[in-house]
């Protein structure tokens, strides 16, 4: 990595923990400039405005996320298991990635345009690769769906849905045992068989 590009890259690590520690609202330029030790001008010569720091926050921690997840798929044969896998990687991940999701989640930032790119973006990776995964479960003949697409939405929906209140209800054990009842019942719903 170039001089240049190290230098944006610890602006864009600086702003990551100021943006999660203080919000978008009221992290200012001068702050990140500060925790990044650098001049504000420093600041201003890799980044226009505040958005676009932030802008580059959050697509940096959207392709963190992408990388963990299809690694955390990649040596993995059975679909359930990689279904199974990338939910739980996704859980985990995202929470550590509170910039990625204040953004994927916060309706205040509509005001932002790439916001809605960024969503729309990152939605049609993630549906891919859900599609994917459920594809090969159907060729595996672990699975049996006749619409691949929206069941593949309908996946994203059910994570969306429950990703909040376990995030905010965040204790390590206690999250992985509500994250494995949910992927039981997903897996296997609840009639008697």
């Amino acid at each position: 990595m170039q001089k240049h590009d190290q230098v944006k890259q610890g602006l864009i690590n600086s702003a990551r923990r100021m943006f999660a520690r203080f919000g978008f609202e009221k992290t200012t330029m001068n702050e990140i400039a500060m925790e990044a030790r650098k001049g504000k001008s420093s600041l201003y010569y890799y980044f226009s405005s505040k958005e676009e720091v932030f802008q580059a926050v959050v697509e940096y921690e959207a392709e963190i996320l992408k990388n963990k997840l299809f690694a955390a798929i990649t040596s993995i044969d059975d679909a359930s298991e990689q279904l199974r896998a990338y939910v739980v990687e996704r859980f985990q991940s995202i929470k550590d990635l509170g910039n990625l999701y204040n953004a994927l989640r916060n309706d205040l930032l509509n005001h932002l345009d790439f916001i809605k790119h960024v969503r729309q973006r990152y939605d049609e990776m993630e549906l891919q690769k859900l599609c994917e995964i459920l594809e090969t479960g159907n060729r595996q003949n672990i699975f049996e769906i006749h619409d691949i697409p929206t069941a593949a939405e309908t996946v994203l929906m059910t994570i969306k849905a429950v990703e909040l209140p376990l995030l905010l209800d965040y204790e390590a054990d206690v999250f992985e045992d509500r994250l494995n009842s949910l992927l039981d019942i997903f897996f296997n719903g609840l009639k008697k068989r």
